[in-house]
């Protein structure tokens, strides 16, 4: 008989930014300092403790680690007071409930094979492919994108939804047809988000040292469908769905 062994589970939540960021789409958080706001918070983190996570994976550059723990340390300790951004309110919250020593900063944000940044692509495409500029972020004007009369579970849960993800993903996928003859304009940016999610990957797999690590990995939403691909398909992981946990 084979004996099977078990796999790392990683469950992805496609956080939403708490705070403004340079990202291309921007969700309008109303104050996630409020006390309302930081009850419901509060109960995010309760609800992802019963994963009960052996590694908190974020959405900050592998080279800022030293300085995301050295902010986590001063968490514990009572010297630093939590920003307004989701690593601070849900990542050092949670790792500190689950007693970890530490963070694990992921990302990766070098130039690598960008050759222009997303803002020249998509304006390039405004102008010169109407009709499929339209098409790939037209409906960005159709979803709702303001946390005000949501919780932070609904929100989420909203971000997190197959619907959204799928819809997410293809627009960066079809932003190869961002083109004209052979001057593919949209690939002059998505070489380098691909190689983005692929060392976000490969710095989670550094992550997987056994088969009984539960390792949650908190991101912006645009990368869940990509990075848990990358997962799937390398059969490293068995992928958990955040939802389970927070509907």
């Amino acid at each position: 008989m084979t004996k099977t062994t078990a796999k790392p589970k990683l469950m992805i939540m496609g956080a939403f930014h708490m705070g403004p960021t340079g990202d291309l789409v921007q969700t309008e958080a109303d104050d996630m300092l409020a006390p309302h706001r930081q009850q419901e918070i509060c109960d995010v983190v309760a609800r992802l403790k019963s994963f009960q996570p052996t590694k908190i994976a974020v959405e900050a550059e592998k080279t800022s680690s030293n300085f995301v723990n050295d902010q986590y340390r001063r968490y514990l300790t009572g010297d630093y007071k939590l920003g307004a951004n989701e690593i601070d309110q849900i990542g050092y919250r949670l790792a500190r409930d689950m007693n970890h020593e530490e963070i694990h900063a992921v990302d990766w944000m070098e130039k690598g094979a960008a050759n222009r940044e997303i803002g020249e692509v998509t304006e390039w495409a405004k102008a010169n492919q109407p009709a499929l500029y339209e098409e790939l972020f037209g409906w960005y004007d159709e979803v709702d994108l303001s946390t005000k009369g949501r919780t932070v579970s609904e929100i989420i849960l909203y971000f997190n939804q197959p619907e959204m993800v799928e819809k997410m993903h293809r627009v960066y996928v079809n932003m190869a047809r961002i083109k004209e003859g052979n001057d593919y304009v949209g690939m002059d940016w998505l070489l380098w988000w691909y190689q983005r999610n692929l060392i976000l990957f490969a710095n989670l797999s550094d992550l997987a040292t056994s088969g009984e690590e539960r390792i949650l990995f908190m991101v912006g939403a645009s990368h869940v469908e990509i990075v848990a691909n990358f997962a799937r398909e390398s059969g490293l992981f068995e992928l958990v769905d955040v939802r389970e946990y927070l509907q």
